[in-house]
């Protein structure tokens, strides 16, 4: 489990409390989920720019963790990102934050989709509730063949138009881990210790599914979506990343304390 102590005395201080208190990934097929079942998805919406959304997963009160080319948006093109929460159809959602500030992986490379991982920074903290909770990221691999769990708001139809994402219902699938060789045999493309790979049990990934999380059977975070081929599913691990996130967001943190 993840435990980000390094930067509580920032939060202490900043809050004022006292020392007792690529491509894009959908959800084909699947099944319709609320979210109790998945309350730490965040479905992140662009205002003006493909694409037009992705997903993201709370790991703190004030800070998700998404895909780089997520995140990109807002390089490239100034983009304004909302997060909605605790809402299985976006629309609905009654708690929604902005993207204040982020941080993205400095090894990623956009061209081959590696450490394809961002945090993003929330303008304000978010309630926590039974709809609407953290998820804590995993430290340990998950093995070969071993049923993982994802979820998401990704288009569900292709040739479905109009198809508004923020009308769409939160999904989720069962994955089934499968080796890096096997993950090179089915892609043709080269892997490193820096993906999972799945392969589909009853349900995959299409365009708006970037960046929603792979949860393990004990509801931890193992993994984000980067893109599919077909109905495998490639995303960037988060296991191996655990002190670059605890550097990201302390980062955050304190850039965000230093402006109050």
């Amino acid at each position: 489990m993840l435990r980000l102590m390094i930067f509580i005395l920032y939060v202490s201080t900043c809050f004022g409390l006292s020392k007792s208190n690529g491509t894009e990934g959908r959800i084909v097929k699947g099944y319709k989920v609320e979210m109790y079942s998945y309350p730490h998805s965040g479905f992140m919406h662009f205002r003006k720019y493909i694409p037009t959304a992705c997903g993201s997963s709370l790991f703190m009160v004030q800070a998700v963790i998404t895909a780089a080319h997520c995140l990109d948006e807002i390089n490239y093109h100034n983009g304004d990102i909302n997060i909605f929460f605790g809402a299985s159809i976006p629309l609905h959602a009654t708690i929604v934050r902005k993207i204040a500030n982020f941080h993205i992986h400095p090894k990623y490379k956009a061209e081959k989709g590696q450490y394809n991982l961002g945090i993003g920074f929330l303008n304000a903290p978010v309630p926590l509730s039974d709809s609407i909770s953290k998820i804590p990221i995993a430290t340990k691999t998950p093995p070969v063949n071993d049923a993982l769990y994802t979820s998401g708001w990704g288009k569900q139809v292709p040739q479905k138009l109009p198809d508004y994402s923020d009308l769409r219902h939160l999904r989720a699938s069962k994955q089934r881990v499968i080796s890096l060789r096997d993950c090179e045999g089915y892609t043709g493309l080269k892997m490193s210790s820096a993906y999972w790979c799945t392969s589909s049990i009853n349900g995959y990934h299409y365009h708006g599914d970037a960046g929603n999380g792979l949860v393990s059977k004990d509801k931890f975070l193992v993994g984000v979506v980067s893109y599919m081929i077909d109905d495998i599913t490639i995303y960037s691990d988060v296991t191996r990343e655990v002190k670059w996130i605890k550097k990201a967001i302390t980062s955050l943190y304190k850039e965000y304390c230093e402006k109050k």
